[in-house]
């Protein structure tokens, strides 16, 4: 697998650009929280319960980060040291410490929810070493922000490490790229997640890392759509299957994997995979009892996090083939992604207020806080879980209320003809 030093030249457009609080950190090191009500994995200070400070590494010097995009496909990129102090320096200078968003979602830029209070670099030689840092690699950048804002509080200090939730540092950075040359030749087919010999063939630090399967390998082979080789940490038993769901069960991050020779369903816990390698083989199809909404709602261990996505191609799908589609959906109401819908897609384009990606539907049922049935916009970055319900009957009719000029969508994409459209609205 290729390996990518980030590299950095003094241009106006190059640099940070913002801190985000992400779910999943790419540097997959949460941050310790300060507060008055701490949980049992919290850090307390010794003094001063209601400072609202968080405190986390964001970014990680000498470590490669797994990374994947259409243009380089899978590869990993490494922060030098020197090369992470001179985006600092220059972040400072240009005045943007305290720009943070959410997720990544520029609509959530904000320079008041939160101050910068405390940056440093790790420096072994000097003596700057936290104690609860004692593992991060010399000359990583650690910062610390005063949480001003209440609401984003809550929402941070509620966060269980699970997607969705505000759990570590994410930095947003425009900078270059040099191809790292190992110094031992890599294999060919590189598990994912198979990552020891990486650092040894960077001549990285002589260190055990901690290089895991993550839900970010699981997502990007999943994207893929072809069957896997799934190897187990339990002896190193190899099973061929395709994933679905990746969601948490019993606070554990789980997996659904389909066995076609077998067909049958396996939950496997991510930390029981050692490495997930990517087959030619296309996905068959999927032999499985779809649940009724009754027994999704009635099972309190579905919690699905993350299913089939709702994407250009599945919206399409949906509307073109007139199929009623289950989803989970997150509206932000505090109840989390946790309620299923019944959902009729009649269109999908961008929203006219937010220029985001949204679909209009008609919800036939669901356990939400809003009225059923009734039309209703939906984020597609709030959805879940999209699951096209073929085994249904196609529905024939749009239900009265809709309009083809929706007000709500600057730009349709895709959208029902007009021989669906009732006559009287």
């Amino acid at each position: 697998m290729k390996i990518y030093r980030v590299t950095y030249d003094d241009q106006p457009d190059w640099g940070l650009l913002a801190i985000s609080l992400v779910d999943f950190p790419a540097v997959e090191k949460n941050f310790l929280k300060f507060c008055e009500e701490p949980k049992r994995q919290q850090v307390r200070l010794k003094a001063d319960d209601e400072q609202h400070v968080i405190t986390g590494v964001a970014l990680l010097a000498d470590t490669p980060i797994y990374r994947r995009n259409e243009e380089l496909g899978e590869y990993y990129i490494v922060f030098e040291k020197d090369t992470i102090r001179q985006l600092v320096e220059k972040y400072s200078k240009d005045g943007l410490l305290n720009v943070i968003d959410l997720q990544h979602d520029r609509d959530t830029y904000s320079t008041s929810q939160c101050v910068m209070i405390e940056s440093y670099f790790i420096d072994k030689e000097r003596g700057i070493v936290p104690e609860e840092f004692k593992d991060v690699t010399d000359g990583s950048w650690v910062v610390s922000f005063k949480v001003t804002d209440d609401e984003l509080w809550q929402q941070i200090k509620e966060s269980d490490g699970g997607e969705g939730g505000l759990n570590g540092f994410s930095v947003e950075v425009v900078s270059g790229l040099e191809r790292m040359k190992a110094q031992h030749r890599m294999a060919a087919e590189e598990p994912i997640g198979d990552c020891e010999a990486l650092a040894e063939a960077l001549g990285l630090e002589k260190k055990k890392y901690d290089f895991r399967v993550s839900r970010s390998d699981i997502k990007a082979a999943m994207r893929e759509e072809v069957q896997v080789d799934i190897e187990l940490t339990d002896g190193g038993k190899v099973v061929r299957g395709q994933m679905k769901d990746l969601g948490r069960r019993g606070g554990a991050d789980v997996v659904s994997v389909y066995l076609p020779d077998k067909e049958v369903w396996e939950v496997l816990k991510l930390d029981d995979i050692a490495a997930v390698k990517l087959t030619d083989v296309p996905l068959a199809a999927w032999k499985y009892d779809v649940p009724s909404y009754e027994d999704i709602v009635a099972d309190d261990d579905i919690v699905i996090t993350d299913s089939r996505e709702a994407s250009d191609d599945n919206l399409k799908a949906a509307i073109e083939g007139r199929f009623f589609a289950m989803i989970y959906y997150d509206d932000e109401s505090g109840e989390g992604c946790t309620n299923a819908r019944q959902v009729q897609v009649v269109a999908a384009g961008y929203h006219t207020g937010t220029g985001n990606k949204c679909f209009r539907a008609y919800e036939w049922f669901g356990d939400t806080h809003t009225e059923v049935p009734a039309w209703k916009m939906f984020l597609t970055k709030r959805c879940r879980s999209f699951r096209i319900m073929t085994e249904a009957d196609r529905w024939t009719s749009v239900p009265p209320l809709y309009h083809m000029n929706d007000s709500q969508m600057e730009t349709i994409l895709w959208q029902v003809d007009d021989s669906f459209i009732p006559t009287t609205v």
